[in-house]
């Protein structure tokens, strides 16, 4: 079973240098495995995805946090852009308001998803 996060999000109030993730709903494809990273604020936002259990004939083409990979994104206001994560156990988000602040020392930590810091 696909396991994908919801997030709640519209115009969020940004504390200066938070992650900002709860903008980003992943939206998984009717097919394949390329779906959508929509970006549900009115803000531009940088994101940082990676998945865990992806497919294990696939595995090359996803980024897997199990192995330290980590795709980035700019995604624009209530826009989206395409990642692969479908098929996959679980997708983790980290995301930034760009170009206000940028992703630093961005890295899953198991049980925990993707860790960093705003700057």
């Amino acid at each position: 079973m696909i396991a994908f996060a919801l997030f709640l999000a519209s115009t969020l109030p940004v504390t200066p240098g938070e992650n900002v993730r709860a903008c980003i709903r992943a939206v998984p494809p009717a097919s394949g495995t390329i779906g959508s990273l929509e970006n549900r604020c009115d803000y531009r936002v940088v994101v940082f995805m990676c998945v865990t259990g992806p497919p294990t004939r696939e595995r090359d083409t996803y980024f897997d946090c199990a192995r330290g990979q980590v795709g980035s994104y700019d995604v624009k206001p209530q826009s989206s852009a395409r990642a692969i994560f479908a098929g996959a156990g679980g997708i983790h988000i980290f995301a930034c308001r760009f170009p206000d602040y940028l992703p630093r020392d961005v890295q899953y930590h198991h049980g925990r998803g993707l860790r960093g810091t705003c700057q």
